[in-house]
């Protein structure tokens, strides 16, 4: 396991041109300060967990934004049944690991983006502990297993301090966020438990026999969630903030309409 690194190295002057300076006009919807906000995503370490139809978009889009480093986890390997749904990969990719295959795709979109492959399935914060360093800017959690994952994920973050995003797909429905900062107070449980209570007895009778992932994908319904996951995450890398900081956003597919949660706001002693 080791650094991957695209050539020729890149540095923040070698973003040049028209399409540069679109995008440092773009971030200034962020902050005022976007000189700042584009060195921000040269230098942001994020990992990447579960590298499929969500978590494989969103690295594609955040290194086409800038984001510098990529520790990019998954277990498994490309196969034909993937390429409906996760882009990144092509048929000259069948077989590959997908660490290996996604680190040489972010390469070939832009020069300098350095990437950490792990192979490794997480299912315990030991996992964690091995596979990422306890200082990244964010980690992604794009797995939709196991399903106490994001819970995993959570210790973990909570004794870091590390900033964790979450996004997933449903029967109909696409979720991202929330985004949770511990340093800040947020919390992954008191935000479950907030949502939880919000449901009617029967949501929650359904939502509690409904633990395995969808049971069939959709390429578009996959790249609407990611590509709006990775927005926010480029948002509160380049500013501290975003739509979906302490909330979760619920896209119906059928309706074509966005809600959002109710904020919550963490009680957890440990964390205020």
């Amino acid at each position: 396991m080791g650094w991957v690194t695209a050539e020729p190295a890149e540095t923040a002057t070698e973003f040049t041109g028209e399409s540069y300076e679109r995008q440092v006009d773009y971030l200034g919807l962020f902050t005022p300060d976007t000189g700042a906000a584009q060195h921000r995503l040269l230098t942001a370490r994020v990992g990447v967990i579960g590298i499929g139809g969500i978590g494989g978009i969103v690295a594609q889009h955040l290194a086409a934004a800038g984001v510098g480093r990529f520790w990019l986890v998954d277990d498994d390997r490309v196969a034909l049944d993937n390429l409906n749904r996760q882009f990144t990969y092509t048929r000259s990719d069948l077989g590959r690991p997908k660490t290996e295959a996604l680190a040489d795709y972010l390469g070939a979109i832009r020069a300098g983006v350095e990437t950490v492959g792990v192979r490794r399935r997480i299912t315990t914060t030991g996992d964690l502990a091995a596979s990422l360093p306890p200082d990244l800017d964010l980690v992604v959690v794009a797995a939709d297993t196991p399903p106490e994952l994001p819970a995993v994920v959570a210790d973990w973050a909570a004794g870091t301090l590390t900033p964790t995003a979450i996004g997933a797909v449903g029967v109909g429905v696409g979720l991202w966020g929330p985004v949770v900062d511990p340093a800040r107070g947020g919390c992954w449980t008191c935000f479950e438990q907030a949502r939880r209570t919000g449901l009617t007895d029967g949501e929650r009778e359904v939502e509690d026999r409904s633990t395995a992932p969808a049971p069939f994908s959709f390429g578009p319904a996959n790249t609407v969630v990611a590509a709006m996951l990775a927005h926010d995450i480029v948002e509160f890398l380049c500013s501290g903030t975003c739509p979906t900081l302490g909330r979760r956003a619920a896209l119906d597919f059928t309706r074509q309409q966005i809600t959002h949660s109710e904020e919550s706001t963490c009680t957890c002693p440990t964390t205020s």
